[in-house]
Parts: C-alpha cells; structure tokens; sequence
C-alpha cells in the first residue's frame, strides 16, 4: 500500500519502524515493540501516523486495560498484529490506577500474552494466549520521568527504546521544506503474506554480535531475540524465506537508533 509523508531524513526511522511492524508477519520470530523518543516537534506522531492504515494495526489515540482486553485483544484474535498509539502522554494522562493497569496490560501482551483475565473488576479469558506488538511515542523529558520504573517492571526491554533528534542540517532543511508549503510525498508500505522465515548460523552470529554491542537490558536475552526478529523481518520484506548477510547489514545500520543517546538524523 502506498502511504503519504511530510517528513524530511527520517526514512530509516521509518524503515525501523516499518520493520518492528512486519515482524507481527513473521511466524517463528518475535513480535518487535517499539517506544519512539524524542523531542517536542521532531515528529514523532507523524512518523508513526504513516502506517494509520496498515491492514495488520490497531490504531489508537488513547487506551485502557479495559480497552486492551475487550476490543484489542479481540482484533488481534482476528489477525491484528500491533497497537500503535502515536502520542503515549495521553494514555498517562489518566488517573494513576487506570494507567498501571493500562501498561500491565501492555506488558502482558508484549511478552506471556493475555490469557484469563481477573483484574479491577474485569473477567475473560482466551482460547489462548493474546499477544500482540506496540508501537507508540513519548517525550525526552516523559521518559526520563519515567525510565527507572518502566526499567523496574520490565517495559523497557518488552518494548525497546528507538531516540532521535534533529541535526543543525535537518533543521534548515525543515524549515526550507515549511517555506515552500511542506510537500508531501508518497511511500511505499509493503504488506507481506505471514510466513517462516530462516536464519543460518552465521547470520545468527552477526545478529548476536549487534545485540552484544549494544548496551543491553537486564540479562539482553529479549533484546538478542528483537534483534533477529528484525533480521528477519528486512528478509520477509525482500521477499526471501531466508536471513542473508545484506539484512543482518541493514539491522547493524538501523540499530543506531535503538538507545537513549538521540541519534541525529
């Protein structure tokens, strides 16, 4: 499908994302979920507003664990593979109960899956275990807020960190975009089928090596496991059933992204 963007140098990001998204198409990898941060006005909401439409995600302005047990986990249940919540402030913006259940929620989804139900006043249960991928942005300053205790119950980690921030260079170059009435221009999203998707030796050993070099969480065992499930999601989007050494490259490449140190695009 085609999708429309206004966005100037953020089209790794937007690969990276892309590719957290077409893990949910992978059979035997893990769905990769993602927490954009970065700086009021670098675009955040638009970068993720370019897959609205994308037949595999559930779009949501605002969320609750009320709402992740009726209506998402249904849709999931259907063939749904992530939530993406383009501004996460909203979802905290509530009372504090609400919101620990809401990321309780999230959490649970991102890893075990949701199962049997028995909380605030909520019951139901599942054939199986729900699991499903989330795709959502915040702040610098709301994750630093926040950071030591979603590190604490393990939301960072479940859902990796991707940061960013303008260079002096993309700047001007916004602003010469916004002179001229900030054309927009069209992209292209690829919608694989699901499918298996292979990974030799030696490629696991490269995806290993980038895990390694990156400042893991905890033990690093969930971020080694998002690692090559992008590997091979980029092979899915060739449309190949194998991980070559070209798509443990384009990970290596992107994965500058993944941290707290605001990567300038």
């Amino acid at each position: 499908m085609r999708a429309v963007t206004t966005l100037i140098g953020a089209d790794d990001l937007t690969k990276l994302v892309h590719l957290a998204i077409l893990t949910g198409k992978v059979k035997n990898a893990q769905r990769v979920s993602m927490v954009i941060v970065g700086d009021t006005e670098t675009g955040k909401s638009e970068l993720l507003s370019v897959f609205m439409n994308l037949k595999s995600v559930i779009w949501a302005n605002d969320l609750s664990g009320k709402i992740v047990v009726d209506v998402v986990a249904p849709e999931v249940e259907k063939g749904k593979t992530h939530i993406v919540i383009p501004d996460f402030l909203k979802v905290l913006s509530h009372q504090k109960v609400v919101v620990a259940n809401t990321v309780t929620m999230l959490s649970s989804g991102m890893e075990e899956g949701i199962k049997n139900m028995m909380f605030y006043g909520m019951q139901r249960e599942f054939k199986k275990p729900v699991k499903f991928g989330v795709i959502t942005a915040i702040t610098r300053e709301a994750y630093r807020l926040r950071e030591r205790y979603w590190k604490s119950i393990g939301f960072v980690g479940r859902c990796i960190p991707v940061s960013y921030s303008h260079s002096e260079k993309t700047q001007l170059k916004i602003h010469d975009h916004i002179k001229h009435g900030f054309p927009a221009r069209t992209i292209v999203l690829l919608s694989r089928k699901p499918g298996t998707v292979e990974i030799r030796a030696t490629e696991a050993e490269e995806a290993q090596k980038i895990a390694k070099s990156t400042k893991p969480f905890s033990t690093g065992y969930r971020f080694h496991k998002q690692i090559r499930a992008l590997c091979q999601a980029n092979a899915l989007a060739r449309g190949s059933p194998l991980v070559s050494r070209q798509d443990v490259e384009e990970i290596k490449h992107l994965s500058r992204f993944i941290n707290i140190n605001f990567t300038p695009i």
